[in-house]
Protein backbone atom coordinates (compact mmCIF):
# COMPACT_ATOMS: atom_id res chain seq x y z
CA UNK A 1 0.00 0.00 0.00
CA UNK A 2 0.71 3.34 -0.90
CA UNK A 3 0.20 4.83 2.91
CA UNK A 4 1.77 8.35 3.67
CA UNK A 5 2.32 9.14 0.03
CA UNK A 6 1.16 11.94 -2.06
CA UNK A 7 0.37 11.40 -6.17
CA UNK A 8 0.42 14.56 -7.88
CA UNK A 9 -2.15 14.27 -10.54
CA UNK A 10 -1.66 17.19 -13.22
CA UNK A 11 -4.13 17.88 -16.28
CA UNK A 12 -6.27 20.60 -17.82
CA UNK A 13 -8.48 22.64 -15.69
CA UNK A 14 -10.96 22.92 -18.44
CA UNK A 15 -12.96 19.09 -18.35
CA UNK A 16 -16.30 19.33 -16.70
CA UNK A 17 -18.45 16.49 -14.69
CA UNK A 18 -18.97 13.82 -16.99
CA UNK A 19 -16.67 14.72 -19.99
CA UNK A 20 -14.50 11.88 -20.63
CA UNK A 21 -10.96 13.29 -19.29
CA UNK A 22 -12.81 14.28 -15.94
CA UNK A 23 -14.68 10.82 -15.23
CA UNK A 24 -10.65 9.16 -16.65
CA UNK A 25 -9.26 11.73 -13.64
CA UNK A 26 -12.00 10.84 -11.02
CA UNK A 27 -11.09 6.95 -11.74
CA UNK A 28 -7.53 7.54 -11.41
CA UNK A 29 -7.96 9.29 -8.00
CA UNK A 30 -10.78 6.60 -6.52
CA UNK A 31 -8.45 4.58 -7.68
CA UNK A 32 -4.94 5.91 -6.01
CA UNK A 33 -7.10 6.88 -2.80
CA UNK A 34 -7.78 2.69 -2.65
CA UNK A 35 -4.19 2.16 -2.90
CA UNK A 36 -3.59 4.26 -0.02
CA UNK A 37 -2.31 7.37 -1.37
CA UNK A 38 -3.09 10.89 -1.01
CA UNK A 39 -4.29 12.54 -4.24
CA UNK A 40 -2.56 15.92 -4.64
CA UNK A 41 -3.19 18.74 -7.58
CA UNK A 42 -3.66 22.21 -8.14
CA UNK A 43 -7.01 22.51 -6.30
CA UNK A 44 -9.16 23.72 -8.70
CA UNK A 45 -11.64 22.44 -11.73
CA UNK A 46 -11.33 20.43 -14.54
CA UNK A 47 -8.49 17.12 -14.25
CA UNK A 48 -7.81 18.28 -10.72
CA UNK A 49 -11.75 18.45 -9.58
CA UNK A 50 -12.15 14.95 -11.26
CA UNK A 51 -9.28 13.70 -9.51
CA UNK A 52 -10.00 15.00 -5.78
CA UNK A 53 -14.06 14.16 -6.22
CA UNK A 54 -12.54 10.13 -7.04
CA UNK A 55 -10.37 10.13 -3.97
CA UNK A 56 -13.12 11.29 -2.09
CA UNK A 57 -15.51 8.94 -2.74
CA UNK A 58 -13.25 6.29 -2.09
CA UNK A 59 -12.79 7.60 1.22
CA UNK A 60 -9.12 8.86 0.56
CA UNK A 61 -7.64 12.24 1.40
CA UNK A 62 -6.96 14.82 -1.25
CA UNK A 63 -4.65 18.40 -1.03
CA UNK A 64 -4.76 21.23 -3.42
CA UNK A 65 -1.83 23.76 -4.03
CA UNK A 66 -3.36 26.75 -4.55
CA UNK A 67 -1.90 29.61 -6.17
CA UNK A 68 -2.58 33.69 -5.31
CA UNK A 69 -2.86 34.33 -9.41
CA UNK A 70 -5.85 32.73 -9.07
CA UNK A 71 -7.45 34.97 -6.07
CA UNK A 72 -10.62 34.75 -8.15
CA UNK A 73 -11.18 31.13 -8.47
CA UNK A 74 -11.79 29.22 -5.17
CA UNK A 75 -10.33 25.39 -4.46
CA UNK A 76 -13.27 22.99 -6.04
CA UNK A 77 -15.15 21.30 -2.99
CA UNK A 78 -13.26 18.14 -2.92
CA UNK A 79 -10.24 19.43 -1.40
CA UNK A 80 -9.50 18.48 2.02
CA UNK A 81 -6.53 20.24 2.79
CA UNK A 82 -5.09 23.71 0.62
CA UNK A 83 -1.63 24.79 0.63
CA UNK A 84 -1.69 28.78 -0.36
CA UNK A 85 1.36 29.66 -2.88
CA UNK A 86 2.47 33.06 -4.25
CA UNK A 87 2.59 32.39 -7.67
CA UNK A 88 2.62 29.65 -10.21
CA UNK A 89 6.23 28.85 -10.28
CA UNK A 90 6.15 28.35 -6.44
CA UNK A 91 2.68 26.17 -7.00
CA UNK A 92 4.67 23.89 -9.27
CA UNK A 93 7.36 23.31 -7.41
CA UNK A 94 5.24 23.01 -3.82
CA UNK A 95 3.65 20.02 -6.38
CA UNK A 96 6.84 18.27 -7.81
CA UNK A 97 8.58 18.07 -4.33
CA UNK A 98 5.68 16.77 -2.48
CA UNK A 99 4.56 14.03 -4.76
CA UNK A 100 6.69 10.37 -4.64
CA UNK A 101 5.20 9.88 -8.28
CA UNK A 102 3.31 12.14 -10.93
CA UNK A 103 0.22 11.04 -13.04
CA UNK A 104 -0.04 13.54 -15.84
CA UNK A 105 -3.38 13.45 -17.96
CA UNK A 106 -3.93 15.39 -21.28
CA UNK A 107 -3.82 19.50 -20.43
CA UNK A 108 -2.15 22.29 -22.87
CA UNK A 109 0.81 24.64 -21.74
CA UNK A 110 0.41 24.34 -18.27
CA UNK A 111 0.41 20.58 -17.74
CA UNK A 112 2.94 20.54 -20.21
CA UNK A 113 5.31 22.87 -18.11
CA UNK A 114 4.58 21.00 -14.79
CA UNK A 115 5.74 18.01 -16.81
CA UNK A 116 8.61 19.48 -18.72
CA UNK A 117 9.70 21.31 -15.22
CA UNK A 118 9.59 17.91 -13.38
CA UNK A 119 11.97 16.53 -16.03
CA UNK A 120 14.14 19.46 -15.35
CA UNK A 121 14.55 19.21 -11.66
CA UNK A 122 15.36 15.60 -12.18
CA UNK A 123 17.78 16.38 -15.20
CA UNK A 124 19.56 18.95 -13.06
CA UNK A 125 19.94 16.52 -10.23
CA UNK A 126 17.77 18.79 -7.71
CA UNK A 127 14.80 16.28 -7.49
CA UNK A 128 15.19 12.20 -7.15
CA UNK A 129 13.94 9.95 -9.28
CA UNK A 130 10.24 9.38 -8.93
CA UNK A 131 8.13 7.94 -11.37
CA UNK A 132 6.02 10.16 -14.02
CA UNK A 133 3.03 8.44 -16.09
CA UNK A 134 1.42 9.77 -18.62
CA UNK A 135 -1.89 8.83 -18.81
CA UNK A 136 -4.14 8.52 -22.43
CA UNK A 137 -3.49 9.03 -26.09
CA UNK A 138 -0.99 10.92 -27.70
CA UNK A 139 1.83 10.56 -25.09
CA UNK A 140 4.05 7.64 -27.03
CA UNK A 141 4.04 9.82 -30.05
CA UNK A 142 5.24 12.61 -27.92
CA UNK A 143 8.06 11.02 -25.85
CA UNK A 144 8.76 9.47 -29.57
CA UNK A 145 9.19 13.14 -30.93
CA UNK A 146 10.91 14.53 -28.52
CA UNK A 147 13.53 11.97 -27.81
CA UNK A 148 14.08 11.82 -32.01
CA UNK A 149 14.89 15.67 -31.87
CA UNK A 150 17.34 15.17 -29.01
CA UNK A 151 14.78 17.07 -26.35
CA UNK A 152 14.59 14.37 -24.20
CA UNK A 153 17.35 12.65 -22.51
CA UNK A 154 17.49 8.82 -21.33
CA UNK A 155 17.73 9.46 -17.85
CA UNK A 156 14.32 11.23 -18.42
CA UNK A 157 12.79 8.81 -20.10
CA UNK A 158 13.49 5.91 -18.04
CA UNK A 159 11.30 7.75 -15.05
CA UNK A 160 8.53 8.02 -17.74
CA UNK A 161 6.21 5.49 -18.77
CA UNK A 162 3.19 5.22 -20.68
CA UNK A 163 -0.97 4.03 -19.58
CA UNK A 164 -4.16 3.65 -21.13
CA UNK A 165 -5.74 3.57 -18.75
CA UNK A 166 -6.62 4.78 -15.05
CA UNK A 167 -5.84 1.38 -13.70
CA UNK A 168 -2.83 1.04 -15.86
CA UNK A 169 -1.58 4.13 -14.44
CA UNK A 170 -2.34 3.05 -10.90
CA UNK A 171 -0.61 -0.04 -11.33
CA UNK A 172 2.26 1.51 -12.56
CA UNK A 173 2.73 3.89 -10.05
CA UNK A 174 2.25 1.15 -7.38
CA UNK A 175 5.09 -0.94 -8.80
CA UNK A 176 7.45 1.67 -9.50
CA UNK A 177 7.34 3.06 -6.17
CA UNK A 178 7.47 -0.37 -4.17
CA UNK A 179 10.56 -1.74 -6.57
Amino acid sequence: MGAGKEIAVFGSSEPTPGSPLYEEARETGRLLAQAGYTVLTGGYGGVMEGASQGAEEAGGSTVGVLCDVFSERSANRFVQDSIQTGDLLERTRVLIERASAYVILHGKAGTLAELTFTWALHRAGCLPERPVVLLGDGWSRFMDTLSEAGMLDPAQREITTVAASPEEAVWKVRRLLEA
